[in-house]
């Protein structure tokens, strides 16, 4: 009938590619990317709930973690891009028109539609990546942490 679901504990040991779901985005999307065999935690998961975006970005270079995240502001400081430059953490940010007045079901389906492709480009991945996924289209990456598409 299928395996069990996996946990976190699984999902942190595994050697391939493995996914932080930073705050801003709902703590059952890891649980349920979880149930199809990818490696995702969520910030809450992990105890990292309302920490400071330098500890979020230490876990995941600690970890060797993806952080992914809808907090476009994060590009913007000068201090994250070069903590997650020293630290070699790759990110990906959740960007498209309605963001911010996306429902659950459609933030979830910007995540599965990218999913499987950001995991094949990150486990060929010799250093950090940076990528931008929207709903529409395929994830656009970026070459620097702080880089915007088209720009």
């Amino acid at each position: 009938m299928g395996t069990a679901p996996r946990s976190v504990e699984d999902a942190l040991a595994d050697a391939g590619v493995r996914f932080l779901l930073d705050e801003n985005i709902p703590t059952a999307f890891a649980a349920a990317l979880r149930l199809v065999e990818y490696n995702v935690v969520s910030n809450k998961e992990v105890n990292l709930v309302g920490k400071p975006d330098p500890e979020v970005i230490t876990f995941c270079a600690d970890k060797r973690v993806v952080w992914m995240t809808r907090d476009q502001d994060a590009r913007k400081k000068v201090a994250y891009a070069g903590l997650v430059r020293d630290k070699a953490v790759s990110a990906v940010f959740l960007a498209h028109a309605q963001a911010k007045h996306s429902t659950m079901k459609e933030q979830f389906e910007v995540i599965v539609k990218h999913m499987r492709g950001l995991e094949d480009r990150y486990d060929r991945a010799k250093g950090p990546r940076y990528f931008v996924c929207r709903a529409r289209g395929l994830p656009i990456e970026v070459k620097h942490f702080a880089d915007r598409p088209g720009h």
